[in-house]
C-alpha cells in the first residue's frame, strides 16, 4: 500500500517536460547539441538534468574530458523516454483512426423546413470525417423536443422554446424571422402593409404546433389568423396552400426566400414588423455519453464559435 501511493505520488510530482528534455540530450549524444536542437541555452539544460537526477533520486550521466556517458540508470531513464516519445509520436494517427472508426446512430429532432448553413455545414463536416457514423433526422413540432430528450429517444434537438428548463441544455443558434406570404395569384400579392391589423379580416393558413409561442403572440395582438382558410403542421404542406392561394401564412423567411426570388410568393408585411423565435440545439446533459453526438456537437459549437 506504501509502495502504491508512494509511485502514486511521484507521478503527480514529476515534471514530464524534464524527460522531454532529456531525451533530447540523449538523442543529441550531449548538452551542447541539444541546446541548439531545443533552442535553449546549455545553463537551463544543465539545470533541467539537475531537477531531473534529484527527483529521480540518481545519477543520470557522466560529463567530462572522455565526453557524455549515459550511466546505468540513465540508460534505464533513456530507454523509457524513448518508448514515451514514441507513444506520443503515434497518438496522432491513434486518434485519426479512432476517428475513422466512429460508428453508430446520432438521432436529431428538427422543426420543420429549417434553413440554416451553419448547422447543415456542421452536419456536412462531420459525416466527412466520420462516414460510418448514421445520422438520423426526424421532423416534429418544436413542443416534442423536451420530452424525447429526457425520454433519450434522441440525441439532439434543434427547435424553439417556450421556457428554458433547468435540466436540459439550451445553446443559442440563430434568430428564426417569420413574414406572412400571399401565393401569387392572391390579391393582395404586389402589396405591403405597414400595419399589421390592416390584415385581421384576411383568410390564414396557420400552422398549429409548429407555431412558436412568439409567432402566436404576435398574431393573437394584432388580431390575425381569426379567420382560418387552412392549417397545416408541416411548413411545406402550409407553403403549399399559400401556392394555390387559399391564404395567407407566416412562413421562416429564409424557408420562403427562393420562392420570393422566383416570384411565387410574396410578402406582405414590412420588414419592420416581422416576429422572429430564437432557435436553439438542446441537449441533454444527462443523458448516456455517446461519441458520435458528442463529436457532432463538437462540430456544431465551432460553427457557432466561427460566427
Amino acid at each position: 500500500m506504501t509502495m502504491g501511493k508512494g509511485i502514486a505520488s511521484f507521478s503527480r510530482n514529476l515534471d514530464w517536460n524534464l524527460l522531454k528534455t532529456f531525451h533530447a540530450i540523449v538523442q543529441s549524444e550531449g548538452l551542447s547539441r541539444a541546446s541548439g536542437t531545443l533552442g535553449r541555452k546549455q545553463p537551463a539544460l544543465s539545470l533541467a538534468l539537475k531537477r531531473l537526477e534529484q527527483q529521480l533520486g540518481v545519477k543520470l550521466c557522466e560529463r567530462g574530458p572522455g565526453g557524455f556517458a549515459l550511466t546505468d540508470e540513465g540508460l534505464l531513464v533513456a530507454d523509457t523516454c524513448g518508448s514515451l516519445n514514441g507513444l506520443v509520436q503515434r497518438l496522432p494517427k491513434k486518434i485519426a483512426n479512432a476517428s475513422d472508426e466512429v460508428a453508430g446512430r446520432v438521432s436529431i429532432q428538427v422543426v420543420s423546413c429549417l434553413v440554416c448553413d451553419r448547422l447543415d455545414s456542421a452536419i456536412s463536416r462531420f459525416h466527412g470525417s466520420h462516414p460510418k457514423a448514421e445520422i438520423i433526422i426526424d421532423i416534429k413540432t418544436w413542443d416534442s423536443v423536451a420530452g424525447a430528450l429526457l425520454r433519450d429517444e434522441i440525441d439532439i434537438g434543434v427547435a424553439p422554446a417556450s421556457s428554458l428548463r433547468a435540466d436540459l441544455k439550451y445553446d443559442f443558434l440563430f434568430d428564426e424571422v417569420h413574414r406572412p406570404y400571399v401565393g401569387p395569384s392572391h390579391r393582395l400579392f404586389g402589396r405591403t402593409f405597414d400595419d399589421p391589423g390592416a390584415l385581421a379580416s384576411e383568410a390564414f393558413i396557420l400552422t398549429g404546433a409548429d407555431e412558436s409561442d412568439a409567432l402566436t403572440e404576435f398574431r393573437t395582438r394584432h388580431g390575425l389568423g381569426r379567420v382560418v382558410a387552412g392549417l397545416s403542421e408541416h411548413l411545406d404542406a402550409a407553403k403549399r396552400l399559400t401556392l394555390l392561394n387559399v391564404g395567407i401564412c407566416f412562413l421562416p423567411e429564409r424557408f420562403a426566400e427562393p420562392d420570393v426570388q422566383a416570384g411565387r410568393l410574396w410578402p406582405v408585411l414590412a420588414e419592420s414588423e416581422r416576429p422572429s423565435s430564437p432557435i436553439f440545439i438542446i441537449t441533454n446533459p444527462h443523458a448516456p455519453r455517446k461519441l458520435a453526438r458528442q463529436l457532432l456537437l463538437l462540430e456544431i459549437s465551432e460553427s457557432l464559435e466561427a460566427h
